[in-house]
């Protein structure tokens, strides 16, 4: 009796395995989307996962499919590409959504309209900014190395964040929730294709819901730094007696960076450790005073980089460093014009393995 209830109870399972399996089978599963914008119209592509069975490299080769639609609005665009699909569409399993330079500058208000009022797509998908190129030129970028290309480059941020610090993972979600909070601005990678490669380019900066500016690949790791938002901060520096060789250092923080106000203006203090990862000037590490004058120099390196990138936003009126949110968690009161404000640095770094701190403080 006992071993009849047991199968009663997992009889369910295996029917509810069985069926999603079929219901899988019976839909389009659509792994990216790409949206451009031109000539005022929507050009809309989707990666597709192809769930045929095939045999051998043809099975390979054929891991996805593309579909195109255009139309004046988002709506007409997607109902033209699903009037091609034999089967549902379904956007639980997105990935990618590769938004096109035109539409991060004009259309950006309709993709978020449009996004959260379709309830068939979950908003954890990671969308990032086309960069001199069209959005379904990066979708489309089928290699026999990334047969798919959503899921290749969600591998590649999730990666660079680890690796070298210029990549940020910010779902659909949090990137609109910055694009409609009034103390902050939203933020996205960069991603462009060269010849069949695709790299992450930088970081694309938004005014509300406007593309603002882009950072560089070393303007966007020191942000990153800045916002602690990177595990990796490599610095180069030429050798003294010899400007063809440079050693290089990898700062990565220890307490973070933390953002201050004063009567004086925002202080920026930032407490990095370092470890050196290649020496072509072939100093001699058994000396302190190696040390000391190794982190002056890369002390004056660090706030370079850091006023850079502050001098940068700044310029733009733009706080994707969250400045006037900080200021408010603070205060309760909005920092106006924060852009004016006097910017000092508080650099803290310690490079010696053997745990001496050095410490630099600079103000602008």
């Amino acid at each position: 009796m006992m071993k009849k209830i047991w199968l009663l109870l997992i009889i369910p399972f295996f029917l509810t395995g069985c069926y999603d399996y079929q219901e899988l089978n019976n839909r389009a599963v659509i792994a990216g989307v790409a949206i451009d914008y031109q000539d005022d119209e929507f050009i809309v592509n989707l990666e597709i996962l192809n769930n045929k069975k095939g045999n051998g490299q043809e099975e390979e080769s054929d891991k996805t499919y593309y579909i195109e639609g255009n139309g004046g609005s988002l709506t007409e665009a997607f109902q033209k590409c699903h009037l091609q699909l034999s089967k549902e569409p379904y956007y639980s399993h997105l990935k990618v959504l590769i938004i096109g330079e035109e539409v991060a500058n004009e259309k950006l208000v309709d993709v978020l309209d449009y996004v959260i009022r379709d309830p068939s797509i979950r908003n954890i998908f990671l969308p990032v900014v086309a960069d001199k190129v069209k959005a379904k030129e990066i979708l489309e970028s089928v290699t026999t190395e990334n047969p798919v290309v959503s899921t290749s480059i969600q591998s590649m941020l999730e990666n660079n964040t680890a690796n070298n610090g210029v990549s940020i993972i910010k779902d659909f979600e949090s990137f609109l929730n910055a694009v409609i909070d009034p103390y902050q601005d939203a933020y996205l990678n960069t991603i462009t294709k060269d010849e069949d490669t695709l790299k992450i380019t930088g970081i694309a900066a938004f005014k509300e819901d406007k593309l603002k500016l882009t950072l560089d690949i070393d303007e966007a790791i020191t942000f990153n730094t800045l916002n602690n938002d990177s595990t990796n901060y490599f610095v180069e520096m030429t050798c003294p007696n010899d400007e063809e060789k440079q050693i290089t250092i990898n700062f990565y923080q220890n307490d973070g960076t933390d953002i201050s106000f004063s009567d004086q203006g925002i202080l920026i203090k930032s407490k990095l450790n370092a470890t050196i990862i290649e020496d072509g000037c072939k100093f001699d590490f058994r000396d302190p005073e190696v040390y000391k004058k190794l982190n002056e120099e890369f002390a004056i390196l660090v706030k370079k980089d850091y006023q850079k990138v502050i001098d940068i936003l700044k310029r733009s009126k733009t706080d994707i460093l969250r400045i006037n949110e900080t200021y408010y968690q603070k205060y309760r009161t909005p920092l106006e014009n924060w852009y004016e404000q006097n910017f000092q640095y508080e650099i803290s770094v310690n490079i010696n393995k053997n745990g001496l701190i050095f410490e630099v403080n600079e103000n602008d």
